[in-house]
């Protein structure tokens, strides 16, 4: 009897909404501290929180329970369905999508018991921890375009992926990525695979998936070169690495790995005014203009 020879695919299992988990989110991206500016976030999607929250931590575990309990009774008609929408979309695309992530990236899945488990949540973005991500649906239920399951799913196992990939080129280096560089390249390289012809014609994007905005008008530029999006730049390394010269993804990375050792220190300060400013950035030029100093780079 012949041995199967197809590959092994997680499953995606989406869980139902949480509300003791989502108050444990909640206080900790509003006291988060490599992400400052997610409280911003969520203080700005749910304005009335500026007025009830104190800086007891503990009353505010109080007072996050009794207004997340509410928010969800209020719309737990909107909720619901959302719910059993995003179930429907991983049951009939999930697998496929994976599996075309899987492919771009060359990667094959060691641990034939893993699992990803997408968790809906109210939160103004979609946080992600060991192989569980959570999908935002506040702009869903607010009756705004909002990100589809799919996406998301892709956009946070693409960094799953992408870790245990680094996590083996930092053991060959014998030296770990700064975790500045490793948040600058992990969200670019998404939104780089996300563009993919292959993918997205499961994703079906109208135009170009832009990512994480903290990665918005970082450039880099090579040597005396105009300089381009960080993304631009992603996608030129792979095309003259996996495309013109056909050498495999896994070689691709080690030599971006390379180059973000290089100039990891750029990194930190443009994660240190993201950290000041936030997507102010975008809405004023003396700090747009800051941002967006090129990272300088030997050709």
């Amino acid at each position: 009897m012949k041995k199967s020879t197809k590959e092994f695919t997680p499953k995606i299992i989406v869980k139902n909404f949480n509300i003791e988990n989502e108050v444990k989110l909640f206080v900790r991206f509003l006291n988060h501290p490599y992400y400052p500016q997610h409280r911003n976030l969520i203080l700005n999607a749910f304005k009335e929180l500026r007025n009830l929250l104190t800086d007891d931590k503990k009353n505010d575990k109080k007072i996050l329970t009794k207004f997340i309990n509410e928010f969800y009774e209020e719309n737990k008609k909107n909720i619901k369905p959302i719910f059993k929408k995003s179930n429907t979309i991983i049951d009939t695309k999930g697998r496929l999508a994976l599996n075309t992530l899987a492919k771009i990236m060359n990667y094959k899945w060691e641990d034939k018991s893993i699992k990803y488990f997408a968790v809906p949540t109210i939160l103004p973005f979609s946080p992600f921890e060991n192989n569980v991500f959570y999908f935002s649906i506040l702009g869903e239920i607010k009756g705004m375009k909002n990100k589809n399951i799919l996406m998301i799913a892709m956009h946070e196992i693409s960094h799953f992926i992408f870790y245990d990939q680094l996590k083996k080129i930092e053991q060959q280096k014998g030296q770990q990525l700064p975790v500045d560089a490793k948040n600058y390249i992990k969200e670019s390289l998404t939104a780089f695979l996300l563009n993919q012809k292959a993918i997205n014609k499961i994703l079906k994007f109208t135009e170009l998936y832009k990512g994480n905005p903290e990665i918005w008008g970082i450039k880099i530029q090579k040597g005396n070169e105009k300089p381009v999006e960080l993304f631009n730049f992603i996608e030129d390394l792979y095309k003259l690495i996996c495309v013109k010269n056909k050498k495999s993804f896994q070689i691709f990375l080690n030599v971006l790995i390379d180059k973000a050792f290089i100039i990891s220190k750029e990194f930190s300060k443009k994660k240190k005014i993201w950290n000041r400013y936030g997507k102010k950035i975008y809405d004023t030029p003396r700090f747009s203009n800051l941002y967006s100093k090129a990272i300088k780079i030997k050709k």
